[in-house]
């Protein structure tokens, strides 16, 4: 695969309240179905409550907008469209 193909994973998950764990967790189901369609994922810290995803850089989803965590398989399709 040649560096522009796949596409760029981001997540921005909060110090604070501890969403590591789950961010890994998450990270590890998407990944084990498309690692070779991603180019690069990016892990970034923050705080405030934020647990956002982005793919090629348009938030795919957010708990500050949607006031709760994704469901895998609604975090799965919201990536997975978009490879």
């Amino acid at each position: 695969m040649s560096e522009e193909q796949g596409v760029e994973i981001t997540v921005e998950y909060c110090v604070p309240c501890s969403y590591l764990a789950r961010a890994q967790w998450m990270i590890g189901e998407i990944m084990y179905d498309i690692q070779d369609d991603v180019r690069k994922l990016e892990m970034r810290t923050g705080d405030g409550g934020c647990f956002e995803w982005s793919v090629d850089g348009e938030l795919v989803f957010s708990k500050k907008q949607s006031g709760r965590f994704p469901e895998i398989d609604e975090l799965k399709e919201l990536i997975y469209s978009r490879v």
